[in-house]
């Protein structure tokens, strides 16, 4: 997937995660909410969760950078909440499985950000180089 604007695969890997990473939050949100039998604090936590994805959705079909990266920072950070209430809770599945999701969407930002500052800096080079050639000689 290669793109003269920078939205390549390292853009579409991470807004994808990011997308799934918001998914799972939610099913889980929702999935507390019905075990809990809809109190006022799972209904207040789903509401957000479900918020999430659709957030997702918009900046991806908006095609912003900046905001599936903001986005990506509030997935991994909650999904890095998520491990910590896990290990408070002595439960491993419900520590290990955020912290793990919470750093891949960390370097896959990470990724993201440094492609498209190559890819920038990229296209700064060849204007200037472009601008160059275009001086008359002697200039």
């Amino acid at each position: 997937m290669k793109s003269a604007d920078g939205f390549g695969r390292a853009y579409w890997t991470c807004a994808g995660f990011t997308l799934f990473s918001a998914i799972v939050s939610a099913g889980f949100s929702l999935l507390a909410l019905r075990m809990a039998g809809g109190h006022e604090y799972a209904l207040y936590a789903a509401s957000r969760s479900v918020a999430l994805p659709l957030a997702v959705i918009y900046a991806m079909t908006l095609r912003s950078r900046g905001g599936t990266a903001t986005l990506a920072v509030a997935m991994t950070l909650v999904q890095l909440f998520d491990g910590i209430v896990g290990l408070r809770l002595h439960d491993p599945g419900r520590a290990y499985g955020p912290m793990v999701f919470a750093a891949i969407n960390f370097g896959l930002l990470v990724w993201m950000n440094r492609t498209a500052a190559y890819v920038q800096d990229l296209h700064s080079s060849d204007s200037r180089l472009r601008g160059l050639a275009d001086d008359p000689p002697g200039a």
